[in-house]
């Protein structure tokens, strides 16, 4: 009797690099998603000057030397002037755009403060122990 190989002689194979191929395909398809919801600077100046606005009202109702005629005063003025406040922040802020992600660095008084952009949000950061110290 004559016995040949065997026609089916599968070896277990390393499958990496399969799994290589679909994690670059995975990750491609996430950097494409990041940077398609990359937020734009009109976005972020929105989002600031409503962060700014509602820290200055709570500041002003939480303020007890500030009457409670003039907080409301100042938070109606506050809120006629949102376009002024979004002009002020934008001469005030720098964008680092790394496609998929940016960066906003704006200056207020003498605290600087950073804000990521992703997937259409913000992160805002607190500013960093050497700003608060100036």
């Amino acid at each position: 009797m004559i016995i040949d190989k065997a026609m089916n002689t599968n070896k277990p194979t390393s499958n990496f690099f399969g799994n290589v191929g679909k994690l670059a395909i995975a990750l491609t398809v996430l950097a494409a998603g990041m940077a398609f919801t990359n937020p734009p600077r009109d976005k972020y100046l929105t989002y600031a000057s409503g962060v700014l606005e509602t820290e200055f009202k709570n500041t002003v109702r939480n303020d007890s030397r500030v009457p409670k005629a003039l907080s409301g005063v100042a938070e109606s003025l506050l809120t006629s002037q949102r376009r002024s406040i979004e002009s002020l922040l934008d001469n005030t802020t720098e964008r680092q755009n790394f496609g998929v992600v940016s960066i906003y660095t704006t200056q207020v008084g003498k605290k600087s403060y950073q804000t990521v952009g992703a997937f259409g949000n913000f992160v805002t950061l607190p500013p960093s122990s050497q700003d608060a110290q100036k």
